[in-house]
């Protein structure tokens, strides 16, 4: 008699840090998670909220055990986890887990991966050299700028405010360092 192995997900107890804000270490003693609205996250949000502690189950300490038993024994199970998990579970025919990723699922996750990613700003060698011209004489502060003044720039330039904002954040040691190191006069 060949029983199948299956993986459980439960959810121990809450690890929820209370006292990060001021530097300290406190947890609330929550033993295990308990879900708030059912078992079934998929039809109700609140089955991710602890009843015990009110904190996301994702604060509670994951605990993954591999047994004989059906899912329906362990109110915990990660319900969206099931199908992965039946996916992933070694064959009977004995097949390593990697030899059951097909390369069409190894695409969609590249796929996924690439649209996570964040979009970062290209810049033209134009519009870096009259961000820098208009930087170094703001003296790397837009704060204290006009904001007509800033928005004719953006518009001119063609970014928005929040992009200049950024590139000169991100700049401003460096070229004012480059800057320093030029006009320093030479020892004779």
């Amino acid at each position: 008699m060949d029983s199948k192995k299956k993986m459980i997900v439960r959810y121990k107890e809450c690890l929820k840090n209370h006292a990060a804000a001021i530097g300290g270490n406190a947890t609330d003693g929550c033993g295990e998670f308990m879900p708030a609205g059912g078992e079934h996250e998929g039809s109700n949000p609140e089955a991710l909220i602890c009843s015990a502690c009110n904190c996301h189950r994702n604060f509670h300490r994951k605990e993954e055990i591999e047994s004989d038993d059906s899912y329906d024994h362990f109110p915990n199970v990660d319900e969206a986890a099931k199908p992965i998990l039946d996916h992933l579970s070694p064959k009977k025919s004995g097949s390593n887990v990697s030899d059951q990723f097909d390369e069409k699922g190894y695409d969609e996750m590249k796929v996924a991966e690439k649209e996570r990613k964040r979009f970062r700003t290209k810049f033209t060698q134009e519009q870096k050299e009259k961000m820098l011209r208009f930087a170094e004489n703001a003296g790397w502060r837009i704060q204290k700028l006009d904001e007509s003044l800033v928005q004719q720039f953006c518009q001119e330039v063609g970014i928005k405010r929040r992009v200049l904002k950024v590139w000169m954040h991100n700049n401003k040691n460096t070229f004012a360092k480059r800057n320093l190191i030029s006009s320093a006069p030479l020892a004779s």
